[in-house]
C-alpha cells in the first residue's frame, strides 16, 4: 500500500510540474504576443505591472542579452539582470511623471547587494535634472518613455525565438 501511495504522489508531482512548465510557456507566449503589438506608451501604461516587466525583459531578449529576473524590488516589482551586468528597474509610472533621486539611489543599494555595478532605470515617464546626473555619476542609464518605445519598435521588427529555446530564469 506504501507504494501505491508513493507512486501517486511521484505522478501528482510530475503532473503538476509539467502544468507549471506549460502555464509558463503560454505565458511567455502571451507576452511575445504582446511585445509585438504594442504600438505606444498607453498600451504599456494599462499592462499589469508584472505583464509590461515581463516585456521590457522580452525587449532585452530579443537584444540577445541572457535575461534573469530577479528578487522583490520595492514598491511591488522586480528588477531585470541583464547578463549579470546590468541591473535594471522597470517603473510603470504615469508618462507625465518624473523619475526621483530616491529610486536611482534604492537602486544603487540593490546594485551593491548584488555585486553588480551598471544599472539601468526605465519609466514610461522622464527623469529630475539631479536624477540623471546622480545616475550619470554612478553607472546608471537613463531610459524614458519614448527611449523605451523606440528600443520596442526596433525588436518588433526582430524575429521572435521560439518559446523552447528561451533562457528563462
Amino acid at each position: 500500500m506504501l507504494i501505491i501511495y508513493l507512486f501517486l504522489i511521484m505522478i501528482s508531482v510530475t503532473v503538476y510540474q509539467l502544468a507549471c512548465f506549460v502555464s509558463h510557456i503560454c505565458y511567455m507566449a502571451k507576452i511575445g504576443y504582446i511585445a509585438d503589438n504594442i504600438r505606444c506608451k498607453d498600451d504599456l501604461l494599462y499592462l499589469k505591472l508584472r505583464d509590461y516587466e515581463h516585456v521590457i525583459a522580452e525587449i532585452f531578449r530579443r537584444q540577445g542579452y541572457k535575461v534573469q529576473m530577479s528578487d522583490h524590488f520595492g514598491e511591488g516589482g522586480t528588477g531585470i539582470i541583464l547578463d549579470g551586468v546590468y541591473y535594471v528597474i522597470a517603473r510603470k509610472e504615469s508618462y507625465n511623471s518624473l523619475v526621483e533621486i530616491e529610486q536611482a539611489k534604492k537602486l544603487v543599494k540593490h546594485m551593491r547587494d548584488n555585486n553588480i555595478h551598471r544599472g539601468m532605470i526605465i519609466t514610461l515617464g522622464d527623469f529630475k535634472g539631479n536624477t540623471k546626473n546622480y545616475c550619470h555619476m554612478h553607472v546608471i542609464k537613463c531610459i524614458n518613455g519614448d527611449q523605451l518605445i523606440q528600443m520596442l519598435r526596433s525588436v518588433q521588427a526582430l524575429k521572435t525565438r521560439s518559446a523552447f529555446s528561451r533562457n528563462i530564469s
